[in-house]
């Protein structure tokens, strides 16, 4: 074999190697983070997370802020939208320990029809009843 056809074969080698192996989104494996701060102020909420595929957020940590010494408390939730088109809220989390804290949790999710999308949803709470919400960007799947 000539050295020319030799250094074709090897290069149309390395291209067929390269081609068969899986490509991940770039970054899809990093950690992400969103966050909200409700109208007025008095609580915010964090969502950290990275997309595993498709259908599942890696490890999510989400935090509950509670920025003022106004009586009232709050919580936040995992808020996404499926493959399907679907709203899907996950349960509330709610940080009762007093202005200027944060309480924060760990979790996982997936969906079999997939994750478009996710965000965070806060709300300050007094008594029972919400004050002010409000919500994170979406942070769009790569996988997708």
């Amino acid at each position: 074999m000539r050295p020319r056809t030799r250094a074709l074969a090897v290069l149309a080698g390395a291209v067929a190697v390269l081609a068969s192996m899986p490509a991940g989104p770039a970054g899809a494996a990093g950690v992400n983070t969103v966050d909200c701060r409700t109208p007025g102020g008095g609580a915010g909420g964090t969502l950290n997370w990275g997309y595993t595929g498709k259908t599942k957020l890696g490890l999510v940590g989400l935090s509950a802020h509670d920025l003022a010494a106004d009586g009232a408390w709050a919580r936040v939730r995992l808020d996404i939208v499926t493959g399907s088109g679907k709203r899907v809220t996950y349960s509330w989390r709610a940080n009762h320990d007093g202005a200027g804290t944060t309480k924060r949790w760990k979790s996982y999710a997936s969906e079999s029809s997939g994750i478009v999308s996710a965000r965070v949803e806060a709300q300050k709470v007094k008594g029972s009843s919400p004050v002010s919400s409000c919500y994170s960007r979406k942070a769009y799947n790569p996988y997708y």
